[in-house]
């Protein structure tokens, strides 16, 4: 009885740590506000925010779309379907912190939480 839990309790740790390691992905909407959405993961390699959002698209777990800027660089326009509109914004946080750079300036580490919130323009 005592290798059964001994067992259980090393499969609930090495799944546990499968579940901390993995890269995440998080897209909520609050039902009823069609103003209310955050998207959020997590860069899996240093480089852009933009090679970041890159990435994830390009494993079918984000779309996005935009416009590039000569001397300003890209601009976010719409993610997952969901367009700037009515003075709501995509709005970039990287650890909680709001971005003071563009998405194609903003530098990430493998790790950070990239977050984009649709919130009214400031």
């Amino acid at each position: 009885m005592k290798k059964y839990i001994a067992l259980a309790i090393a499969v609930v740790i090495l799944a546990g740590g499968a579940f901390v390691s993995q890269q995440w992905f998080v897209q909520t909407y609050r039902a009823g506000d069609i103003r209310t959405a955050t998207v959020t993961f997590t860069a899996s390699a240093d480089g852009t925010v933009l090679d970041a959002m890159n990435a994830r698209a390009a494993e079918g777990e984000l779309s996005f779309s935009g416009r590039d800027f000569p001397g300003l660089g890209f601009f976010v326009e719409e993610i997952n379907g969901r367009r700037g509109a009515d003075g709501y914004y995509w709005i970039l946080r990287i650890n909680g912190e709001l971005s003071d750079r563009g998405v194609s300036q903003a530098s990430v580490e493998s790790g950070d939480i990239i977050e984009w919130r649709y919130e009214k323009g400031y």
